[in-house]
């Protein structure tokens, strides 16, 4: 392995800029490969009283030396009831291989293959694993519990869930709460009300990525217009006024808490949850006339917060590109411009030059904020300013863009002809090659600290890497710490809080990332829902990717998550390759 010099470059692979590069493109082939975890390719999740695919229906749980074969049914299923159900590589907790995420029907073996730990048996699961039917897990698909969360992440969508930001603190019910229980739990409620009814227009939003994914992915699910759906519809409803699902009819709660703790059948509040964490929803209803007709959101992990509580997100609609047969390395995105405001949007700023009698003149254009430029290649140094010649003829500083370049010395992923993922912190650039051939490029937000030490700042990790493991969602916090990292374990204070108030909410979570794959101990490439600074350092220490092209990455790496689950630990040496440089 080719260490890195004091300032995290690595010369044999990353040389300076040349002036000639030929390397060829790639069209996009939209396939996964099928690699360690058998044959269910995809991360879509499982509908319920969906067949399984026909790979399921003979896909066998072997682990050769290791565990029991058996044979998967082509009816029998089991269904996660925990909102982290565990797949094993045997028929006990020795090693976790995977999970399943609560609600998640997928294809088992007919009969348990033993009880080791687990009195209720253990299943076999497609493709491989696993699974104890007992407090997490269930063969009764009909159970309460399973019915009421049969909404899956749609991973046809950059956004698997609909997503939202608190606006205020607010409590997290178990049930509808009656008039007066709201009153009792929600600070000046009256006040509360009378400022959403003066506010109802900000709950609208523009267009994000759910709306611009087929740009990229042309197989991504088509949507409804968002800057023309209701509010409630963005938060999970199928209409702006659901009615209650059966499981809160009458106000009640006929399935358990499952976050926290077993609830009393009386209990209707869970706790409170901080200002400006991100939540995830998989519904949203109207109370009815009893209750002045108060809409609810319902978290993924089935708990009620009220929808004027809820300011709906959308995220970025940016994405990179995919490099055709004419699209040469280098190539380059004009980086924006942060006007440091919050919410601001970002400015157009890098300007356009010309070279005129042997002077490089600036013109009266600037390029649009992340801009993609074909560059032919040459590099000129006027005055002690290095500048780039585009393809159309015109020319840019160095400094305003970020740019994706061949390596100067291949990797061993690129010699072996596999799948490897290129990360530039300096251009805070993303390349996906196949072998030596570059298929997609786009702008990430990597550490904030650049290239300082990671162990003391919040500087992106750099060297050579292999995938460790991959989720669907995963929840942070405000660090980008998070529970399934591996690593530094997320502040336990996050997001929820018996006495969080609005003027200590410093520390908040982020629920359900999208697309997160982590590749060295709390280090991951994922999706932001929360910023449109890509092309701009930001992150923690994490790659942060535009919802779009977290979709796209994560369905590119290897190997997939199966059919039904929701995450995967990976074997080592197994996953994509991640090379960070400078």
């Amino acid at each position: 392995m080719t260490s890195a010099d004091a300032h995290g470059r690595y010369p044999h692979f990353f040389g300076p800029f040349r002036p000639v590069v030929h390397v060829p493109g790639m069209r996009y082939s939209g396939l996964c490969l099928l690699v360690a975890l058998g044959a269910l390719a995809g991360a879509s999740g499982c509908k319920k009283g969906d067949d399984p695919p026909a790979a399921a229906m003979i896909a066998s749980a072997t682990l050769p030396g290791e565990a029991p074969a058996v044979t998967i049914s082509k009816k029998a299923k089991i269904a996660a009831i925990g909102m982290h159900t565990g797949v094993y590589a045997q028929p006990n907790t020795t090693k976790k291989i995977g999970y399943l995420r609560l609600g998640s029907i997928v294809p088992r073996s007919d009969a348990p293959v033993g009880t080791d730990g687990c009195p209720g048996g253990w299943y076999g699961v497609a493709p491989q694993g696993f699974v104890c039917n007992g407090k997490y897990a269930t063969l009764e698909l009909d159970a309460p519990i399973v019915r009421a969360a049969d909404v899956r992440p749609d991973t046809s969508k950059p956004l698997p869930y609909a997503y939202g930001f608190m606006r205020s603190v607010s409590p997290l019910y178990l049930r509808v709460p009656s008039r007066a229980e709201q009153e009792r739990q929600e600070y000046k409620l009256a006040n509360h009300f009378r400022w959403f009814e003066n506010h109802i227009d900000e709950q609208k939003v523009d267009k994000g990525a759910n709306d611009f994914a087929r740009e990229l992915i042309p197989d991504a699910a088509a949507v409804p217009p968002s800057d023309q759906t209701p509010d409630g519809v963005l938060l999970g409803g199928k209409t702006n006024n659901d009615a209650p699902p059966f499981w809160i009819e009458n106000g009640n709660r006929s399935i358990p808490n499952v976050t926290g703790f077993e609830i009393q059948p009386q209990s209707f509040f869970a706790n409170r949850i901080k200002r400006h964490t991100g939540v995830a929803f998989i519904g949203a209803f109207d109370a009815g006339p009893s209750l002045d007709n108060r809409r609810f959101a319902v978290t993924v992990d089935m708990r009620l917060l009220p929808i004027d509580k809820v300011k709906p997100e959308v995220a970025s609609a940016f994405h990179g590109v995919e490099l055709t047969d004419d699209m040469k390395l280098p190539v380059a995105f004009a980086r924006p411009c942060d006007p440091k405001k919050r919410g601001a949007a970002l400015t157009d700023c890098r300007p356009v030059f010309h070279l005129d009698g042997g002077r490089m003149r600036r013109d009266d254009n600037v390029l649009p904020s992340r801009a993609f430029l074909q560059l032919t290649g040459v590099r000129r140094v006027f005055n002690d300013v290095p500048y780039f010649e585009t393809k159309p003829g015109y020319w840019v500083r160095v400094k305003d863009v970020g740019v994706a370049i061949t390596p100067h010395r291949w990797p061993g992923a690129a010699e072996r002809g596999e799948k490897w993922i290129d990360v530039s912190i300096e251009d805070e650039t993303l390349t996906l090659w196949e072998g030596k051939k570059p298929v997609f490029v786009t702008l990430v937000s990597a550490g904030q600290d650049g290239l300082k030490d990671p162990k003391t700042t919040k500087a992106t990790v750099r060297g050579f890497f292999r995938l460790k493991s991959k989720h669907i969602t995963a929840t942070m916090d405000s660090s980008e710490r998070s529970s399934q990292s591996g690593g530094a374990a997320p502040n336990p204070s996050a997001g929820e809080s018996q006495d969080a108030d609005d003027k200590n909410d410093s520390s908040f979570e982020l629920r359900d990332v999208p697309y997160v794959q982590y590749f060295h101990e709390g280090y991951a490439i994922h999706a932001a829902y929360w910023h449109d600074r890509f092309g701009i350092p930001r992150s923690h220490g994490c790659i942060n990717l535009a919802p779009i092209d977290a979709m796209r990455v994560f369905r590119f790496s290897d190997p997939p998550v199966p059919e039904g689950w929701h995450g995967i630990q990976i074997e080592p040496n197994k996953g994509t390759v991640v090379i960070v440089h400078q």
